[in-house]
């Protein structure tokens, strides 16, 4: 008996959306769908490194919720046949965002998903994905960069996305490591960066 499609639209503030999708499986598959803000890189990307997009999550609720659920009943064997991404000749997403430079780290918490894994063919770039939250704000709001997802299908139904277009999937394992990261306290500004402290 088919498992029924549990699908999160997750509308960003800069305009478009996050679709997220699983059957209970091993994977939550992940599109984008109109996504407008293009980031401007610093330094230009080589090779076939796909455009940059990021922004701020309308609703951080219904992402942790829609993550619980998945790993509160989808299964642990693989459903789907996933392959991991590659990145071809450019940095990885958390470098191309400056991220990992010491003044981002004393103000920013992120979790990365660099390469995700794959589902269908994948002719791109590899896709990646990192959500972040501002030190010390106690507050709803979460970025989001992500580069290389597909778009999603124009003629599909939101309430069922189609099992055939390629999708990149974060796996079980990071759907808990995005889990902790949300449920985890925002903490402080590290000021002690600053002063040399490079753990």
């Amino acid at each position: 008996m088919p498992t029924p499609e549990h699908v999160l639209v997750a509308p960003v503030s800069e305009g478009g959306a996050l679709v997220f999708a699983h059957t209970l499986g091993s994977g939550i598959r992940v599109w984008m769908r109109g996504l407008v803000r293009h980031v401007d890189e610093r330094t230009r990307p080589r090779g076939v490194a796909a455009p940059l997009y990021g922004g701020t999550f309308r609703e951080v609720t219904a992402l942790r919720d829609f993550l619980a659920d998945f790993l509160d009943y989808g299964v642990d064997d693989p459903a789907m046949p996933l392959r991991p991404g590659r990145i071809r000749d450019t940095r990885p997403l958390v470098a191309r965002t400056d991220l990992d430079s010491l003044t981002s780290r004393m103000h920013f918490q992120y979790r990365s998903m660099s390469p995700m894994h794959t589902y269908g063919p994948w002719n791109g770039a590899a896709a990646e994905l990192l959500v972040s939250r501002v030190r010390g704000v106690e507050n709803p709001r979460l970025g989001y960069f992500a580069t290389g997802l597909p778009e999603f299908p124009a003629d599909a139904a939101l309430d069922a996305p189609p099992a055939g277009p390629s999708s990149a999937v974060i796996s079980r394992e990071r759907a808990e490591y995005l889990v902790e990261f949300l449920d985890a306290p925002v903490g402080h500004v590290l000021h002690h960066l600053g002063r040399g402290f490079k753990g």
